[in-house]
């Protein structure tokens, strides 16, 4: 009798240690992260690391003041729906400082940027991850033989 008494313990106990193993496994996988939303990915900082025309060619090394000026800026895009972009050390002229509101849109295949001044600029979202950011400009009318197209602007995390 005592046997059984003792034996109905250790299934007892191994019962228990099996239900809380089977309930910690199911907790681990409900608790798995959701991966992290467009919106969250791109609130962040970020740097200009290239720009390439619509032929792909690189034209961050050209010493165009308006590309000169751009590579240290800084675009700290914020969870709130705000931006700001800061000079660094080599300014633009005119100021590329500014601020505003940010949103997705069309899908979120766009990014539309609305300066507290001025009109909004609309860049194609072409990819965005953890550590890096493409956009997609098309400059147009600038008199400048061969400037004209699509401009991809790829950004750093900061």
């Amino acid at each position: 009798m005592k046997n059984s008494i003792l034996f109905g313990k250790y299934i007892l106990l191994f019962a228990f240690f099996s239900t809380s193993i089977l309930i910690s496994c199911q907790k681990d996988k409900e608790e798995e992260p959701a991966p992290p939303t467009k919106k969250e990915l791109l609130s962040n900082k970020w740097k200009v690391s290239d720009v390439k025309n619509a032929g792909g060619t690189s034209v961050i090394d050209f010493p165009l003041p308006q590309i000169v000026c751009l590579k240290d800026n800084i675009f700290t895009l914020k969870k709130d729906d705000t931006y700001t972009i800061d000079e660094g050390a080599v300014a633009c002229e005119p100021s590329t400082a500014q601020s505003g509101t940010w949103k997705l849109t069309d899908n979120e295949t766009k990014i539309q940027f609305t300066p507290t001044t001025g009109d909004p600029l609309i860049f194609d979202l072409i990819e965005v991850n953890t550590t890096t950011l493409k956009i997609a400009y098309a400059i147009t009318g600038t008199g400048i033989p061969g400037a004209d197209g699509t401009y991809t602007i790829i950004l750093e995390k900061a």
